[in-house]
């Protein structure tokens, strides 16, 4: 059994926290006293989870029909569905993303038929030709062909498997019929999953919108973990697609999309990586990524645009991006012998990098390449902003590997590009950078970038949230970097960078850009009301534009974590978690509930609010010490922990308490569980 299935079981037997009184969802009188409805009270959270619990996944419904189509919906509950006629077809509703070689199973037929398979995960491409994903000259896949001739059981080929659709085409391209009696799909997403369904973890909230919008991004970057031996070939197939190309280590890893590419990308890892860790505390499809990168670095230190197949080179930023989540997993795991075996490989690309400063002390690029656009040579912001989280990161990385000279000239490099940055970036006037010293654009990545990350002090930072609020329209947030364009990937970034920023009103527009933006990707009919896109289109007569776009994107996942690590409030501190902190950050919102597992076991937690007054509850796992922080919602206010008094409301009587901007930081909390209440005094 590997590491994560091992931790995985663990996590999900440990009980959570029983104290808290949150609403449940409402049970349907059917069920009333029954095992269903017990199991819905006790974990109202399960509703919200997209997640097959079997590896067997049936069609949910008929989309359409054309031609001669008998009893459509019978295939649905194992019945005969007959398909009569030449370009007759039934178009199969998953109702959700899927993945996986399909088994149809026919009855009978009018002798020796033939019967076509065309896939789309947009409605927008139904039809009888699949929507495309080989990366080719060709605009779509086309499509799989069954010989059907009597009973007859038919399963795509292994190469064949579709990695992400939520529409499957069945049309007879023969004069007689066939009665088709099933459909299924096997879900090969998540191969480590014993139980797809079983999340190590867990995000509740008094917002079943935010609940939904956890659920899909995890459920997108499950469809995003394959086996490494199912990935995209490349160069493109001559005809059809291949998923048999073989993209990485381990057997399970971390790709940009389910349909398309299925391949590593770096830039994607930087959302994909506290996705994984905050839904499923899965780090072993991270670390399998990071080590296939760094299996392909050149001798001169630059990492790959993308890994295998594709191994494209030619970019400064993802380039970092690979240094920059090396630290991410660290941070999640303490994985000690796996930060010795990269060592030489990240000390290498951080040189790379650094041989690039310029006489203004600033990144200059020359690898032009990015996530949605090629980028103009020279003193770019993003990359000079990754590059200082990079020094910043590593710093400690060289502290952990016992290298006290090196971690002190990566903080020194830090500190001197961050005076550089400011200098040469930093736009008073507006409240943002630049995204070029002599350009008047203020990009929506670096920005969020360098308020999630720490690079912007605390006044910065709030300006910068407040200057990107300013880029929203009615359907989300745009890049000003990418012609205006909604920003998905450059979106989840600036989630994560409201909350960083910290105040109510940040922590506001964290929350109110994720109802925005992905309640609009998740509800949008044209989508897969179930994952997350690559990218899309607004006030255009197309939303996607393209078959090609994917529809199951890592990298817009960005408010699970956000939700996680923010508005339930928990995330580790050291590497593994042995320090970790609970600080919600509540908006609008009047509870949450949670669980984040570290490496010493689940740290479950829950806050509420009722008539004002603030109260949670945590139980950190043995060998861990926990910083609560305690929002004070504008009000002097009391804190007791566990009855006893913490913080009278000028002064500490327990747990080292002290008032830092919103919060009473309550330090110190060792394995066990601990009950927070607070009580309002009069002034502020």
């Amino acid at each position: 059994m590997s590491p994560w299935k091992r931790r995985h079981r663990l996590a999900l037997t440990a009980a959570g926290l029983a104290a808290l009184a949150a609403p449940a969802l409402t049970v349907p009188p059917a069920l009333a006293g029954t095992t269903a409805a017990k199991a819905v009270a006790a974990h109202p959270w399960d509703a919200y989870n997209l997640s097959p619990k079997t590896r067997t996944v049936r069609p949910a419904a008929i989309y359409n029909t054309n031609g001669t189509v008998t009893n459509p919906s019978a295939v649905l509950s194992g019945k005969t569905t007959r398909i009569t006629g030449n370009g007759s077809y039934v178009t199969l509703d998953f109702g959700k993303d899927v993945g996986g070689p399909v088994t149809l199973h026919f009855a009978g037929s009018d002798g020796a038929q033939q019967v076509g398979l065309a896939f789309s995960e947009s409605s927008d491409y139904v039809g009888t030709d699949s929507d495309a994903s080989t990366g080719g000259p060709r605009k779509t896949d086309g499509v799989l062909y069954a010989d059907v001739n009597g009973p007859t059981t038919y399963t795509t080929p292994a190469q064949y498997q579709r990695g992400g659709f939520r529409y499957l085409t069945l049309f007879v391209s023969s004069a007689g019929g066939v009665d088709l009696d099933d459909v299924s799909v096997h879900f090969t997403a998540a191969p480590a999953m014993e139980n797809p369904a079983e999340y190590a973890n867990y995000f509740y909230s008094s917002d079943p919108l935010l609940n939904r919008i956890w659920y899909a991004g995890a459920y997108t970057v499950q469809l995003n973990t394959i086996d490494p031996k199912t990935g995209r070939t490349w160069e493109p197939p001559a005809a059809l697609w291949d998923n048999t190309g073989d993209v990485g280590v381990g057997d399970t890893i971390l790709v940009d999309g389910a349909k398309r590419d299925r391949t590593v990308w770096p830039g994607d890892l930087g959302i994909e990586i506290p996705t994984a860790y905050a839904a499923f505390n899965d780090t072993v499809s991270a670390r399998n990524a990071l080590t296939t990168i760094f299996q392909h670095q050149k001798t001169t230190g630059e990492l790959p645009y993308s890994g295998p197949m594709m191994n494209k080179y030619g970019s400064d930023t993802y380039h970092l991006w690979t240094l920059s989540a090396s630290y991410d997993y660290y941070r999640y795991t303490g994985d000690s012998a796996w930060l010795a075996s990269v060592w030489d490989a990240y000390r290498l690309g951080v040189d790379y990098s650094l041989a690039k400063l310029d006489a203004n002390g600033l990144l200059s690029i020359t690898g032009t390449g990015d996530s949605v656009r090629i980028l103009t040579k020279g003193e770019n912001f993003t990359a000079n902003a990754l590059l200082w989280r990079v020094l910043n990161t590593g710093s400690e990385l060289a502290a952990a590997r016992g290298d006290a000279a090196l971690a002190a000239s990566y903080a020194s490099k830090a500190a001197a590009l961050r005076t550089a940055i400011n200098k040469y970036f930093w736009d008073d006037s507006v409240g943002a950078y630049k995204y070029y010293p002599t350009q008047t654009i203020y990009p929506q990545d670096g920005n969020s970038i360098a308020v999630w990350y720490g690079l912007a002090d605390a006044d910065q930072a709030r300006r910068i949230s407040a200057q990107l609020t300013g880029n929203w329209n009615d359907v989300g947030s745009t890049a000003p970097e990418n012609k205006g364009n909604p920003g998905v990937f450059s979106g989840s970034l600036e989630v994560n960078a409201h909350f960083a920023a910290g105040g109510q009103a940040a922590d506001q527009a964290g929350v109110d850009l994720i109802r925005r933006e992905w309640g609009y990707m998740l509800d949008n009919p044209h989508g897969t009301q179930s994952t997350f896109w690559e990218s899309y289109r607004a006030g255009e007569s197309c939303l996607f534009c393209s078959n090609y776009v994917s529809l199951a994107h890592g990298w817009a996942t960005g408010p699970t974590p956000a939700l996680s690590s923010y508005v339930l409030g928990v995330a580790p501190d050291t590497p593994g978690g042995r320090t970790f902190h609970f600080v919600p950050h509540v908006a609008d919102l009047t509870f949450a509930q949670g669980r984040v597992t570290t490496e010493y076991g689940p740290v479950d937690a829950s806050w509420r609010i009722d008539d004002g007054a603030f109260s949670a509850h945590v139980a950190a796992p043995k060998g861990t010490t926990g910083r609560v922080g305690v929002p004070t919602l504008g009000k002097r206010i009391q804190v007791r922990v566990n009855g006893k008094l913490a913080w009278n409301g000028t002064r500490a009587k327990g747990y080292g308490a002290h008032v830092d901007g919103d919060f009473i930081y309550l330090e110190g909390l060792t394995a066990g569980n601990y009950t927070i209440e607070t009580k309002a005094l009069g002034g502020k």
